[in-house]
Order: structure tokens, then C-alpha cells, then sequence
């Protein structure tokens, strides 16, 4: 839960105590430290290890993963499949996933007062950029996973005869990426399943150093 503001000086008498400041330069020096303040934030929360404590997202899409991708019909559609679809499924997956656990989880805050609009706006905002960015380091984790398992489960031989032409590494990738989508459609489920109180403690871990 957001704190009380603590009482601060006006924004009049900061600019008053600053004579030479225009209004550009007061804006900039207040957006500024904004951004300042907001990557703090987002570096406090660790989003690089957000995803790894939500261990129920983490088991539904390795399954889902492992499920799909020994499915022919997967192979076929994603050799078909050009760059552009497949970065419109990625996008699509990795927002259904945040979308499920900012809202399932009720992360997104709303001001009490008035007086906290701004912050309610940063934390907001940290909060967003904590998921998305755990979701892709999800994702590209998949991504990385697929690839293994496609080496591994999918004959080149049988790949190259469904195909009906010689196979080569942008084949396996697009295998490799498309299942690394609907994987994490399934984590979007495991997600789901996750208690509000563990997606908390996930979204808002701090480190102890």
C-alpha cells in the first residue's frame, strides 16, 4: 500500500528559490528526477528475477512448451509464419501475461486524495515496467528452452519431409519462437493460478544489500 506523502515545500517556492530557472528548465529538472526516481524503483524491484518466483507460471509453460512442441502442425504453421506475426504473437503473449498479473494480482493502485495522483503515477508505472520486463526475460528464456527442445525432439530429416524442402537454423528459430509464444499464453494460465499475495511478493521484492 502507498504511504502518506510527506509534506514538502510548494512547487512555487522551489521555482521562487531558483530565480534564473525558467519554466523549461524547472520542467526538465522536475521530469528528470521522475525518471530518476522511477528507475530506482524499478531496479529495487528486481524484475530480472520476477517471473522465477511465480513457480506455477514457470511449470504451465515449460509444459505447454514441451507439449506443443512436438505437434507437426506447429512446425508447419511456423515456417509459414513470416518475422512479422511472429513478433505480433510475442507482443500478444507477453502482454496477456502482464495483463493477468498486474490485474489478477490487483497491482495497479488508484489516489486516495488528490495529493497522491503523482505518486500513484510512478509507482503505477514502476509496477508496469517490473512486469513487463520479467515477462520478457521470461519469454526469451522460453525462447532459449525451445530451442534446446527443438534440437533435441525434432528430426531434421521428418522436419525437412514435412516441409518438402532442406531445413536450416531460421527453421528451427521459427519453431523455437512460435512455441515460446504459446508457452507463454500457458504461463498467462499458470499465472492465474498463482495466490495475489505471492504475485506481490514477487512484483515488489527488495534486496537486502
Amino acid at each position: 500500500m502507498l504511504e502518506e506523502p510527506t509534506s514538502c515545500p510548494p512547487i512555487s517556492t522551489d521555482l521562487d528559490e531558483r530565480p534564473d530557472d525558467n519554466v523549461v528548465q524547472f520542467t526538465a529538472r522536475v521530469l528528470s528526477g521522475n525518471v530518476r526516481l522511477l528507475l530506482g524503483m524499478i531496479r529495487a524491484n528486481q524484475p530480472w528475477a520476477f517471473v522465477a518466483r511465480l513457480s506455477r507460471a514457470m511449470v504451465v509453460a515449460a509444459a505447454t512448451g514441451m507439449l506443443t512442441l512436438v505437434a507437426s502442425d506447429l512446425w508447419v504453421l511456423a515456417m509459414a509464419y513470416g518475422p512479422v506475426r511472429l513478433v505480433l504473437l510475442a507482443v500478444m503473449a507477453i502482454g496477456a501475461v502482464g495483463a493477468t498479473l498486474i490485474l489478477g494480482a490487483d497491482l495497479w493502485e488508484r489516489p486516495r486524495r488528490r495529493a497522491q495522483r503523482e505518486q500513484v503515477i510512478l509507482f503505477n508505472l514502476a509496477t508496469t515496467a517490473t512486469v513487463a520486463i520479467g515477462v520478457v526475460v521470461f519469454y526469451l528464456g522460453l525462447f532459449i528452452l525451445s530451442g534446446v527442445g527443438a534440437l533435441l525432439l525434432v528430426d531434421e530429416q521428418v522436419l525437412a519431409g514435412i516441409a518438402g524442402h532442406p531445413v536450416n537454423a531460421l527453421d528451427y528459430a521459427k519453431i523455437s519462437w512460435l512455441t515460446a509464444s504459446l508457452a507463454t499464453v500457458g504461463g498467462a494460465l499458470g499465472a492465474g493460478l498463482e495466490d495475489d499475495d505471492v504475485v506481490r511478493a514477487a512484483a515488489y521484492t527488495r534486496s537486502n544489500t
